[in-house]
């Protein structure tokens, strides 16, 4: 989806830029960001992400996009749709963030991704939208339940693309209905 530009009133979602990599590096290189999200990232692996991010833009209409800081132009992270590509998610609509750690506890997250799912409702009506991450990621765990996502236990899963005894394997599956977020 070239051109797309999406605000609230601090942040601004965006498509991936060329000069993004330098700012979603800090992000995915700091092993606080990335303590319930796996390894940190080396710059390849992030230009890599990017990549693949703006390809599932145009193969899909949307992706995780940047977010924008208004306030300085930063990009502190990212947020959007994906469609699920492991197994047990496989083509639904799965909502995701990732965001610096000093952004952290400012309401950043839960904005982004409230603007996220008003796209989907406008753009993906009728589709239910999920979320996943570790078991033991207890900050991304409750911004799911203060953006109206609720816990499905019955499709907690072990991670595919991670190792056995990985304490990040086990995954926990959030969801929210169509509707639930008029």
């Amino acid at each position: 989806m070239a051109g797309f530009h999406l605000e609230t009133d601090r942040l601004i979602l965006r498509d991936w830029q060329a000069g993004d990599v330098d700012d979603l590096h800090r992000v995915c290189s700091d092993p606080q960001v990335m303590a319930t999200l796996g390894p940190v990232m080396t710059r390849t692996g992030t230009a890599a992400l990017i990549a693949d991010l703006q390809a599932r833009a145009l193969d899909f209409g949307h992706t995780f996009w940047a977010i924008e800081r208004k306030s300085d132009g930063r990009v502190i992270g990212f947020t959007g749709l994906v469609r699920g590509a492991i197994i047990q998610i496989a083509g639904q609509l799965e909502i995701g963030w990732r965001l610096a750690a000093d952004c952290w506890g400012q309401g950043y997250a839960r904005e982004a991704a409230e603007a996220a799912l008003a796209w989907a409702h406008e753009h993906r009506s009728g589709e239910p939208v999920i979320a996943i991450t570790a078991r033991s990621n207890t900050r991304s765990r409750a911004l799911m339940q203060r953006i109206g996502m609720s816990y499905q236990p019955e499709h907690d899963f072990e991670h595919p693309a991670l190792t056995q005894g990985d304490p990040l394997r086990p995954h926990v599956l959030y969801s929210i209905k169509p509707g639930a977020w008029d």
